[in-house]
């Protein structure tokens, strides 16, 4: 027998201002994402003790072939990054292809609203029914058969806190509430204890794939088990539309972004206090969020946009067609910033202007790439185009060492980061048919263990 409607109601309401007190608790705390990140390990331990008291276990979930397999991808879609687009995308085509004929009742968490491809708009978006992510989450879950975690940048602070908690308390969520759950093509990087302790206390259960042998040895040293894989958006084929096509022959995409201003932490807005000479306060990443901002980031940066600048003059000295993609919204800013200091008017082809076929299809069909951005590079190499890496971290240095292209990047902040691009890409001892050939084949190496991904995970969801 059911439950009155009163009653659900009456419920319904209680766990609304539970949840909404404990946003403001979290909005007003000193260290919100210490916070934000117990709330959720709260919120696994007692579905976890819950499944334990009820019983509760994978095989009563009881979803046959017949009845429609209920998937929730966590992601950070929607807020206007290409490459978090591209790998939501993929996965949602290879859970199509994997599991016909059976019907999928697919669900996106968003963190935007910019869904310029179909097959984001044409997902539904998880509705949010608390005021406060950990309890939207915990909420949702019982309603899923699995859960998938398909945003690259997990294991790191380098972002923030509270979004990794996002991803790897929502699957962890998942299995404490019965379902089955992936990190899909997972990377890793530098954590803060807070993250370290939050990663190791949610893994059990957790199917990690990662991108590449090194996050899975990092992960390892934690003591979390994680498999090898690939990351999700190689399989994405990028049409030469007609932005692409007008933009002419000889076109070389530089792509920036600010490396400077991460992490963004929740606190209060910027007092007069914060602002030091010629910089202003901390850039307003969205809501309470704010970019990390000092004379010294300020400093590293304006010497970065120089280095980009300087790449696309000699670029165009020697006949080549220099344009500026912003593959994010955010870069946006560090696009203009380059092109506020060249005496010509390079192209910007960016994000939230631009639609996504767009701006992956510039880097897709350019002779090469310089950037910053760990996607631009996935696109270049995946149609054999040679790419430079300007690195922010240690994403674009593993993607290009496990492709064998050593000496092929440089730090963003190396004095000498211009230097050592022009001279990769104007070597005149460069055999370049060679290293286009090299480029697709590992590239071909990447689909093929992203499509092995898509088995495990089949065959996991078959068991």
């Amino acid at each position: 027998m059911s439950a009155p409607i009163s009653e659900i109601s009456e419920l319904a309401d209680r766990r609304s201002a539970a949840s909404l007190a404990a946003l403001q608790r979290y909005e007003r705390a000193d260290e919100p994402e210490a916070v934000f990140l117990a709330d959720m390990l709260a919120r696994i331990e007692s579905a976890r003790a819950r499944s334990r008291r009820e019983g509760f276990a994978r095989a009563s979930r009881g979803t046959g072939p017949d009845r429609p397999l209920r998937v929730l991808l966590l992601s950070y879609a929607g807020a206007g990054n290409t490459g978090a687009d591209l790998r939501t995308i993929e996965t949602i085509r290879q859970l199509h292809h994997l599991f016909a004929p059976r019907r999928l009742e697919l669900e996106l968490f968003v963190l935007g609203g910019l869904l310029d491809h179909p097959v984001l708009a044409s997902v539904r978006k998880m509705p949010l029914h608390a005021p406060y992510i950990p309890d939207a989450l915990d909420y949702a879950m019982p309603a899923y058969d699995l859960v998938i975690n398909v945003e690259g940048s997990t294991y790191t602070s380098k972002f923030s806190d509270a979004l990794a908690g996002i991803l790897i308390g929502g699957v962890a969520l998942a299995v404490a509430h019965g379902s089955r759950a992936f990190a899909y093509g997972v990377d890793s990087g530098k954590m803060t204890g807070a993250l370290t302790r939050f990663a190791q206390q949610s893994a059990d259960g957790v199917d990690i794939l990662c991108r590449n042998e090194s996050a899975r040895h990092d992960l390892a040293a934690l003591g979390i088990a994680a498999r090898s894989g690939a990351d999700c958006a190689w399989t994405y084929v990028p049409l030469r539309t007609a932005c692409v096509a007008g933009l002419g022959e000889k076109v070389v995409a530089l792509c920036p972004t600010n490396p400077f201003w991460w992490p963004v932490t929740a606190r209060a807005a910027p007092s007069a206090a914060d602002s030091a000479e010629d910089i202003g306060t901390p850039p307003r990443y969205a809501g309470a969020y704010f970019h990390t901002w000092d004379r010294e980031r300020a400093f590293a940066y304006r010497e970065y946009v120089m280095r980009f600048a300087r790449i696309a003059v000699q670029l165009r000295a020697r006949g080549f067609s220099p344009v500026l993609v912003a593959m994010e919204q955010l870069d946006r800013p560090a696009c203009a910033d380059i092109a506020a200091q060249l005496d010509f008017q390079p192209p910007i082809v960016a994000r939230g202007v631009a639609a996504l076929e767009d701006v992956a299809g510039v880097v897709a069909h350019a002779s090469c790439v310089v950037t910053t951005r760990y996607h631009a590079a996935v696109l270049a190499l995946s149609r054999g185009v040679p790419v430079f890496g300007l690195t922010l971290d240690e994403r674009v240095e593993r993607l290009l060492t496990e492709a064998g292209l050593d000496g092929w990047y440089a730090a963003c902040s190396d004095a000498d980061g211009d230097e050592k691009a022009l001279a990769r890409l104007f070597d005149d001892r460069q055999d370049w048919p060679a290293l286009r050939a090299h480029c697709l084949a590992f590239a071909n190496g990447e689909r093929a263990r992203f499509a092995q991904m898509g088995a495990e995970l089949a065959a996991a969801m078959a068991r």
